[in-house]
């Protein structure tokens, strides 16, 4: 399973943010809707990532559907859009403090319902792998919390990354990146996508209000 554990100076990290926070100021004077944050999000996310799908997902009701996508099938986005789960009557099923349920590791990123202690989450509660095979063929022994879907895997990515746009307790909604190729992250380029995902919240904490 190809799971590292990332490590990065606190001089990186600071410069790491500087630069994904200066991506995003440079967007700042000219958007004014959660809708043109995502479609320029999606821009800087694939530059830094340089993954071949990229979706961005926003609050919209109880969901958090795609915004905007490059790279992925109609079809994928189609089956994957919707991760409210429901009854066999269509109503959507809640938690204890009648949150929707929110389905697959989208949804439990979402939702926080990640343990940062597992090497695929980070201590920000991203979900990341270069290599969903070895993860899967090890989910056994994984302690996950939640039942997964496992399309992106059946759609053919190896890479595959989830960063919640989250700010003061408040989730926005969720970049994600997914590849066919392994090993696509690396310790800088994940630092970079959660850094620009933190901008990211504070643009949309603005808009979203």
């Amino acid at each position: 399973m190809t799971l590292a554990v990332v490590h990065q100076s606190e001089a990186d990290r600071l410069n790491t943010e500087r630069r994904a926070f200066l991506a995003l100021l440079r967007m700042s004077n000219t958007l004014s809707s959660p809708r043109e944050i995502a479609q320029q999000l999606i821009v800087v996310v694939r530059e830094i990532s340089a993954c071949e799908a990229i979706g961005i997902r926003l609050k919209v009701g109880p969901e958090y559907p795609y915004v905007v996508t490059q790279g992925f099938t109609e079809s994928f986005v189609k089956l994957e859009n919707s991760l409210c789960m429901e009854d066999g009557e269509g109503r959507l099923l809640r938690d204890a403090q009648r949150h929707p349920l929110l389905a697959c590791m989208c949804g439990a990123v979402l939702s926080e319902r990640v343990d940062p202690a597992q090497a695929f989450i980070t201590e920000r509660g991203s979900f990341w792998t270069n290599a969903t095979s070895d993860l899967l063929a090890s989910a056994p022994a994984l302690p996950l919390t939640c039942a997964i879907r496992n399309r992106c895997h059946t759609a053919g990515f190896e890479t595959v990354g989830l960063f919640p746009i989250r700010r003061d307790g408040v989730t926005y909604g969720m970049i994600q990146c997914n590849d066919a190729r392994r090993d696509r992250f690396t310790p800088e380029s994940l630092a970079m996508l959660e850094a620009l995902a933190d901008g990211a919240a504070h643009l949309l904490q603005v808009t979203m209000a």
